[in-house]
């Protein structure tokens, strides 16, 4: 007999986004998993399913203490770089507030949080940047994420920190990457101005949800960066997007971040070193190729014949 009684229980937070969907579609396989979100149903196959704003406190403590998960993954943030600038008191409450009260849940009922960051904590001097380098963020958003890890560090709960970068995927209704937007672009024939001095290391969705729940059954405590394995310009990355999808890389101009008019300050030469988690998670860490050539075979035909 299996079911709910057999089965560890765990929350995850942002069901319904890109990493949560790939987050819950590999949960399941081992937990008796429960999705929040914000909408009134969910996108993805959870076992159990509640609406909830991780930014209202009483919502959050109710929610957890009734579900008592033993862990939970938070991937709900506010993670538009651009809205978090104009809109500080929304994405602090999000992305800051939240998680304090996730943890407050969590110590209640002695329960592990993973939590989900950014190498935006850097300023893009010197990257790619480890675990154990200084944090600097350049915007709010990045700070907003830093003080994030702030309040999980020195928890009497375990808590993890993964952050990652340049995330990209398909999933049901999520909102446009950097992947789907060249693509799209290319595919209507529309030029594509791509940063030529911003780095990163693409991260595709499914591959970051293996390192989390490779740290969620090992109940390994700290900071990891989980990204891919290649250290690439969005220019350099938009090129091997045009050649996966067959379409024209004449399309694409290489261009600096100065004439992009973009809101919020990007780090230059970001991403992160993924040595601890090739070392100790026991995941395959892949490449631009093998990820987007993944990806291409998840996207549904009707999608990919669109022109």
């Amino acid at each position: 007999m299996t079911g709910k009684s057999q089965k560890p229980k765990i929350l995850v937070t942002g069901c319904n986004g890109l990493l949560g969907q790939k987050v819950v579609a590999l949960t399941r396989q081992r937990y008796w998993t429960v999705g929040a979100d914000l909408q009134d149903e969910s996108l993805g196959s959870v076992d159990e399913y509640l609406t909830m704003d991780i930014s209202k406190r009483e919502a959050v403590l109710d929610a957890v203490e009734r579900i008592s998960p033993v862990g939970i993954v938070n991937t709900a943030a506010l993670t538009n770089v651009d809205a978090c600038e104009k809109d500080r008191d929304l994405a602090w409450a999000v992305n800051v507030d939240g998680v304090r009260f996730l943890l407050e849940a969590c110590q209640r009922i002695s329960s592990s949080l993973i939590q989900i960051s950014s190498d935006y904590v850097f300023d893009g001097e010197d990257g790619p940047y480890g675990e154990d380098a200084a944090a600097n963020p350049l915007g709010f958003y990045g700070l907003t994420k830093l003080e994030s890890e702030r309040v999980l560090v020195g928890s009497r709960s375990p808590w993890a920190v993964v952050r990652t970068n340049v995330l990209y995927g398909w999933a049901r209704s999520v909102r446009s990457n950097f992947v789907l937007w060249v693509r799209a672009q290319l595919a209507a024939g529309k030029y594509v101005r791509t940063a030529i001095d911003q780095y990163g290391n693409p991260t595709l969705a499914e591959n970051l949800a293996q390192g989390i729940l490779a740290l969620l059954r090992r109940g390994q405590q700290g900071i990891f960066h989980i990204a891919g394995a290649d250290y690439v310009s969005r220019w350099t990355f938009a090129l091997m997007i045009a050649r996966v999808f067959g379409l024209d890389q004449k399309l694409i101009a290489p261009v600096l971040s100065a004439h992009l008019s973009q809101w919020a300050p990007r780090p230059h030469w970001g991403g992160l070193r993924i040595d601890r988690a090739a070392r100790e998670l026991g995941i395959s860490i892949l490449g631009v190729q093998a990820g987007l050539n993944a990806l291409k075979e998840q996207i549904p035909l009707e999608e990919m014949e669109v022109r």
